[in-house]
């Protein structure tokens, strides 16, 4: 096909472009990956991105008294009725709850404007992770993209040959909530197990902290984790297709950390958020296990299952 660039971003008269559509794994289907060869004056340049659909993933439980509950897909904008005439209009969130409200809503929901989900999201309504661009992974500097990083290992796509925990969070509040979740989760199946991975995604929004700061902020991060856990800790800098990402997710208040269980195709089965109880994690325990049933328990002998 033969497309053209709006003139704000390209000048170069009678730029063509030829798009050329691949799938290099069977569960990218949902994730095709576009080239584009732009042929103008300054020669040659292939281009490369993700094209996923910004539709919110299904089955995630918003906290009914979270603000996260009114926002409309998109993640920018809410419903504000009129108390004299009854009227609906659409307002920006922060017009209608106030520029500080994340700190209300962490209050009034206990760090949990995402429930947990009770059972596993069903197959048949379960939607693929989406996609994130520009992640680092912490102990090389690689640039990944989600979800395809999640499914390195499994060359089969097989859905029930692994399981990934992804811990994501924006703020050192919200990174130590989560430990609540991974430590007992790696220490149950193992830190390295293969079928079971946790990993664990920081991001730092705007462009001031991804210019200036990011290497500081890398430095400190790796200094303060296992060389083990490096190659499974991401970074990602800047805040360009997070308001998708987290409208997606339903990540809407960044002050807590959220949680979520994939299973071998990269697909969402389990969210949550803030602190887990004993409860919560002995529920995400037993549905990693049904999701990835050959999953063991680390020094478990399956002989004796």
């Amino acid at each position: 096909c033969t497309l053209g660039l709006p003139q704000r971003e390209e000048r170069v008269e009678k730029t063509m472009i030829k798009c050329i559509y691949v799938s290099a794994r069977a569960v990218r289907k949902h994730h095709p990956l576009q080239l584009f060869t732009v042929q103008g004056a300054l020669g040659t340049i292939t281009l490369h991105r993700y094209f996923s659909s910004t539709q919110r993933i299904t089955g995630l439980r918003v906290n009914p008294d979270s603000v996260g509950y009114s926002i409309l897909p998109g993640g920018e904008y809410c419903m504000k009725q009129n108390p004299r005439t009854g009227e609906e209009r659409k307002v920006l969130v922060e017009r209608n709850f106030g520029s500080f409200w994340h700190m209300k809503d962490l209050v009034k929901t206990s760090n949990k404007p995402t429930l947990s989900n009770t059972s596993l999201i069903p197959e048949t309504e379960a939607s693929i992770f989406p996609t994130l661009g520009n992640c680092l992974v912490l102990k090389d500097d690689e640039n990944v993209i989600l979800p395809d990083f999640f499914l390195t290992d499994n060359r089969a796509n097989d859905p029930s040959a692994q399981c990934t925990l992804v811990a994501i969070s924006y703020k050192d509040h919200g990174a130590k909530l989560l430990e609540s979740w991974t430590k007992p989760f790696e220490e149950f199946f193992g830190i390295g197990q293969r079928r079971a991975r946790v990993i664990r995604l920081f991001i730092t929004e705007g462009y001031f902290t991804k210019a200036l700061l990011s290497g500081v902020l890398k430095r400190s991060i790796r200094a303060n984790t296992t060389e083990v856990l490096q190659s499974q800790t991401l970074i990602r800098f800047g805040s360009d297709g997070l308001l998708e990402f987290n409208d997606s997710l339903r990540m809407h208040n960044t002050l807590t950390g959220y949680i979520f269980l994939l299973d071998g195709l990269g697909r969402v089965r389990f969210g949550g958020s803030g602190n887990a109880s004993e409860d919560e994690l002995n529920q995400l325990i037993k549905l990693a296990r049904q999701l990835t049933p050959q999953l063991r328990r680390k020094g478990e002998n399956p002989r004796i299952l």
